[in-house]
This record gives structure tokens, C-alpha cells and sequence, in this order.
């Protein structure tokens, strides 16, 4: 698997690279970034043992479709993975449409290569309405590892505050259900109940027209003693920074 994500990651590159010449006459959009965190936290789980990471990707896009990579490195040892070590993998497949001025859609598949698990896939759907703190619905369904329902809800708001032409601050909300989604079951048990909350903060401060730096800062936590109890859900507070340039 690790010389699949090497071929990945170097494709991806290859495409970036290219696409930076090619932007002008085909309309093609994309962006590189990293990051490092002081955790990597999924859907209120810490899944690198409470140690530094780091998280990188890029993003093709095309007449509303786009391409997305992304992985997490460790950068010490923790959670059963050595330092250094890619523990996931994530490719996305999105299409992105606006059938009324109010409405807009996000429709797509997530394939997650994960280290010493088995690899699954998501669909999702999600719905924006373009209006005040732009509320989102998404919907989840794990279409290989699911035992029964195998669905995930969320639901998030958020605002950019303009404070400078060149410094924006994000705040934001989210809370979630699992419906027997493995992703969110810990102990591998399935259950239906609330799940997590997340609250973020975090500044954009752009560099020049294609360079933004972001630190951000989240805090999440557990809706339900069973989210608590059998999804791995705790008390989690992340942070980091995020340098991205855009082509």
C-alpha cells in the first residue's frame, strides 16, 4: 500500500504542476497545502494517539467536479503507527452544482486507504443553503464496511469575518448522528444516537493572491454517553496551521 500512496502522491504533484500551465486555456482550478496538528481527530476520535501530525493535499477542479488527495503522516510514535508513517489516505470525488440561487449541492465518494485496516469508500450528499452562516446537511453511507444502516449525518453552520482585506475569521459549528457508520464505532459496535459536537476558530491570512496561511483551533466532544461509551468519543481539543497555495 505505501508504494500505491507514493505513486499517488507523485501523480497528484505531476497533475498540480501541469495544471498550473494548462489553468489559462482550460479553466482547471486547484490548490496544494500541509499542515501540522497537534492530534488527527475524525469525527471526534483521536486516531494518532494524542501525537503530532502532519496532513497534506492537493485539489484538481473542473466545470464543478474535483479531484482530492490528502494523507496523514505521523510525526512521533502513537496510536499503534511509527513516526513517520502514513497512517490514511484519503481520494475524493466531488461534483458540485447550484440547481436554484438558494440551494447548493455537493454529491461524491471518499475512498479511505487506511494502514492496517481494511480500505472502505463513502457516498455523501450534501445540501447549502446559501444564505446567513450558510447551514449544511450531509449524509454519509459506508458502502463496503457497513453491518446494517451504515449511515452518518452532520450538521454545520458557519461565518468568515472579514476583519482586513488580506485576514478573515472563521467560526463554526457542527453536530452529528451516527447510524451505524463504522467510521464512528470505536469498540466495532454498532449504534444509533448522537454523536459529536465540534466548535471551531481559525484566521486566513493571505500571504499574496495565492498563498494563505491558516492556524485553526477545534474543540469537540461527545452528544451521547453512547457516542462516549461505545463510538470512542472524549473530551478533544486540536490545533494546528495549514499553508496553502492556490493555481
Amino acid at each position: 500500500m505505501k508504494k500505491i500512496k507514493i505513486l499517488i502522491i507523485a501523480l497528484i504533484l505531476a497533475a498540480a504542476s501541469l495544471a498550473t500551465t494548462a489553468q489559462a486555456e482550460t479553466g482547471l482550478t486547484g490548490d496544494v497545502y500541509a499542515g501540522m496538528y497537534n492530534k488527527y481527530i475524525f469525527r471526534g476520535i483521536d486516531l494518532s494517539g494524542n501525537q503530532w501530525v502532519t496532513q497534506f493535499g492537493a485539489d484538481l477542479g473542473y466545470k464543478g467536479f474535483t479531484l482530492s488527495y490528502w494523507s496523514n503522516l505521523m510525526m512521533h510514535q502513537g496510536g499503534g503507527y511509527k513516526a513517520g508513517e502514513i497512517t490514511e489516505t484519503d481520494i475524493t470525488l466531488n461534483y458540485n452544482f447550484t440547481p436554484i440561487e438558494m440551494l447548493t449541492f455537493n454529491v461524491g465518494n471518499v475512498f479511505y486507504s487506511l494502514e492496517g485496516l481494511r480500505d472502505t469508500d463513502e457516498l455523501y450528499l450534501k445540501t447549502t443553503v446559501n444564505t446567513l452562516l450558510s447551514p449544511t446537511f450531509a449524509v454519509y453511507w459506508d458502502c463496503k464496511m457497513a453491518k446494517s444502516t451504515g449511515l452518518f449525518y452532520a450538521f454545520s453552520v458557519g461565518h468568515t469575518f472579514q476583519l482586513m482585506n488580506n485576514l478573515g475569521l472563521n467560526l463554526g459549528a457542527l453536530v452529528s448522528y451516527n447510524q451505524s457508520n463504522f467510521s464512528a464505532q470505536f469498540s466495532g459496535v454498532d449504534y444509533n444516537n448522537w454523536h459529536d459536537y465540534e466548535l471551531t476558530a481559525g484566521v486566513d491570512y493571505s500571504v499574496t493572491d495565492k498563498l494563505k496561511i491558516s492556524p485553526s483551533f477545534t474543540y469537540s466532544n461527545a452528544l451521547s454517553s453512547t457516542a462516549r461509551d461505545l463510538g470512542g468519543v472524549s473530551d478533544e481539543s486540536l490545533y494546528g496551521v495549514k499553508v496553502t497555495y492556490t493555481f
